[in-house]
């Protein structure tokens, strides 16, 4: 049979069809495996990969800081007053107690005991004192990953929140109960991510109080595990005349875009009047505010002072009557720290 000049070509595009074909797969290989990697819980053998990974940020400038200002001004003065109600005696509806088993249902979770990292053991310092800061490997760091079926409050089976192809649920926290402190690296609640659900479904949200009943595990809450598992340590290694009730809260790398966004306009409110667009600079210790000052108010109602309101606002009879004081810095270009201190009265 005579040969086709054609043949050559035809060859050549079979192999360029071929390798196209294998490069697809194994690009799509690789975005499985990234998106499962996401959702799995990682071991203690590499979870201090975690404690020291870097968080991608937002841009200092992508939103509205000035109305995110006043909106945090606002929630943060409402939650200040329901904080002095309940020091005052006023019920607590929302307050449950739970114990540290109830951490099984729904949850996994990573222990790695390490050393602070350093920013965190210079602002203990010099809010306590020179030399009590913590010792070397003092820190308890736990990751809780809500990757497991749960029961929910009505007794119903529900299915694990990373089963939905989103980011799983999670609380990375440093807990030192010696002296008095926990910080943490990430909070992604169950009830984001239920919300992500309902809005990726083109659904109506549901309240926050069917969230907590139906579609999150009973413990649920950053100030509710935080508080159970501080408690239990608490407990174990610290005792309550060593300064085992919890004073200092840090949150570190913030990443919330409208936390980010109320910081930085106050720290650009506070330095010198130059480029308003230029990359603010706040090394330690930065700037500190009283509650009672409009900033501290505006801190306290950002997304990640909110959770430290609830613990103050929930725990009132076991701290007893407290105050409370922020503090804000950047650590190198855009690393934004805050922690708040819960001092008693």
């Amino acid at each position: 049979m005579p040969t086709s000049p054609a043949f050559p070509g035809v060859r050549k595009g079979v192999f360029l069809l071929l390798g196209f074909t294998f490069s697809l797969l194994f690009s799509l290989h690789r975005g499985v495996s990234k998106t499962s990697h996401e959702r799995v819980v990682v071991d203690n053998q590499n979870l201090q990969s975690i404690v020291s990974e870097p968080k991608s940020h937002q841009p200092f400038q992508k939103r509205d800081a000035a109305a995110d200002y006043e909106a945090a001004l606002r929630t943060g003065g409402q939650m200040w007053a329901k904080i002095q109600a309940a020091f005052d005696g006023c019920p607590r509806d929302r307050v449950q107690n739970f114990e540290p088993s109830a951490l099984e249902n729904g949850w996994s979770k990573n222990t790695l005991h390490i050393d602070l990292d350093a920013p965190w053991r210079e602002y203990i310092e010099h809010e306590m004192g020179q030399g009590k800061g913590p010792r070397t490997d003092q820190a308890t760091f736990i990751e809780h990953t809500q990757n497991k079926d749960f029961t929910n409050k009505q007794g119903q089976h529900r299915e694990a929140l990373s089963n939905t192809g989103l980011e799983v649920a999670r609380y990375r926290t440093y807990y030192l109960p010696s002296i008095s402190t926990v910080v943490i690296k990430n909070m992604r609640s169950p009830a984001t991510v239920v919300k992500e659900i309902f809005r990726k479904s083109n659904q109506p949200l549901p309240s926050n109080e069917r969230i907590g009943d139906v579609y999150a595990p009973p413990l649920s809450r950053w100030s509710d595990v935080t508080w159970t598992v501080y408690e239990d340590l608490a407990t174990a290694s610290a005792p309550r005349d060593a300064g085992g009730l919890l004073r200092f809260i840090g949150h570190d790398q913030v990443s919330n875009a409208v936390s980010r966004a109320v910081m930085i306009y106050i720290i650009r409110r506070h330095q010198p009047q130059g480029n308003p667009n230029a990359r603010p600079s706040l090394p330690f210790p930065g700037l500190e505010f009283g509650v009672e000052t409009a900033e501290g108010h505006a801190l306290l109602g950002t997304p990640n002072g909110m959770g430290t309101g609830w613990v103050l606002h929930d725990r009132g009879r076991e701290l007893g009557r407290r105050s409370l004081k922020v503090r804000i810095w950047i650590e190198g270009r855009d690393k934004l720290m805050m922690a708040f201190d819960m001092f008693p009265v």
